[in-house]
């Protein structure tokens, strides 16, 4: 959403031998072809692009949002048979990297997720 922070990705991405594909929020739609979509807009933002995607298979969808869920997006990434993250995942990632900082002490991950699922 800043060019600035595209240009702090170039770097990553060059480094790691991955494409970088920027594009203004009309051309949206297109992007979603792509190997990795990642999605951190907010609430309602992305769910005109649902009815748009052509999605394909192979590609991963990781929308940050996690209420509601899922998202227009996600569903139709899903409906496509494309692997949907969700923003409970990111949150589930970073309770435990919090967890541990914190407590010194192993997360207990599946009791975690467990209760992220309950809550959702």
């Amino acid at each position: 959403r800043r060019a600035a922070a595209v240009d702090e990705l170039r770097p990553v991405a060059e480094a790691l031998g991955i494409g970088l594909a920027i594009g203004a929020w009309p051309d949206a739609a297109a992007h979603l072809e792509s190997d990795v979509v990642i999605s951190t807009v907010p609430k309602g933002v992305a769910d005109p692009l649902a009815s748009h995607a052509s999605w394909r298979p192979a590609t991963v969808l990781f929308d940050a949002i996690y209420d509601p869920w899922p998202t227009p997006l996600a569903e139709s990434a899903a409906a496509a048979g494309c692997p949907v993250l969700s923003g409970l995942d990111l949150l589930l990632a970073q309770a435990v990297g919090q967890f541990e900082q914190f407590t010194g002490v192993t997360a207990p991950v599946d009791a975690m997720r467990a209760a992220l699922r309950a809550a959702r």
